[in-house]
């Protein structure tokens, strides 16, 4: 989905339901950088920006430069985010030696898979931040926090494809989740093309999370937001660069 079907992207994930989740981000991150309404435009590195739809409805407040591992991602949010610089990076190496005011990585970060994988993110967000920046992550689960069921499934139907969301823990003393996604693609000649498309995401206790932030230069904490309208775990998890 990340690569040769990135064109069908915002038709499973359509930047209009992301209103409500950047309203409570927005409110998240201007409370950590100054603890009132906001009187500047603060500078804001996303990672892990995906197709760029949370960055939607926030490029009118911040200015922000959009990182992603996949280039075919990137060109979907560069058309939805044109004010935005994009570039492409791995939120575990990047550098791009200057500082920003906030550094973000929304569910993209549950694709780190080990403890090491979230040190080196955190570090990555450190090195981008100077004293009193900050941090937040939005994780999809928290282990003993979000439930994982055994099996699940959703389903969806768009224009030019449909799709079943399968998520289970076929192992559930290791600290991954896998999702298996199908999608049902009509092809000009009437026939369906059916493509499967496998994720593992990673799913850490709360402690462990707030642990390796500090380890990685951060006041670290966590702030609760309303899964029920933009899924997930409930929790930013917040840091503060010392």
């Amino acid at each position: 989905m990340y690569r040769e079907f990135a064109h069908l992207w915002q038709q499973i994930s359509a930047p209009e339901d992301y209103t409500e989740e950047a309203a409570e981000l927005r409110e998240v991150m201007f409370d950590l950088l100054q603890g009132g309404p906001e009187p500047y435009r603060p500078k804001v590195l996303e990672m892990g920006v995906g197709g760029g739809n949370s960055l939607s409805h926030m490029t009118d407040f911040v200015d922000a430069v959009a990182a992603d591992l996949s280039p075919e991602m990137l060109e979907i949010s560069q058309r939805l985010n044109p004010s935005a610089e994009h570039v492409v990076g791995d939120m575990r190496t990047m550098r791009l030696d200057r500082t920003f005011d906030a550094v973000i990585v929304l569910d993209a970060i549950s694709y780190m898979l080990t403890v090491d994988d979230l040190h080196s993110t955190f570090e990555t967000a450190r090195a981008h931040l100077e004293p009193g920046g900050v941090f937040i992550a939005g994780p999809d689960w928290l282990d003993g926090i979000t439930p994982v069921p055994n099996l699940s499934c959703k389903l969806g139907k768009a224009d030019e494809l449909s799709y079943a969301e399968y998520v289970h823990d076929p192992h559930p003393a290791d600290s991954q989740v896998e999702l298996i996604f199908n999608f049902f693609i009509p092809q000009p000649d009437g026939s369906v093309s059916v493509e499967e498309d496998r994720h593992l995401h990673g799913i850490f206790p709360l402690e462990t999370w707030l642990l390796t932030l500090r380890e990685a230069g951060f006041e670290s904490g966590t702030r609760r937001y309303n899964a029920d309208v933009s899924g997930g775990s409930g929790y930013y998890i917040t840091g503060v660069a010392i």
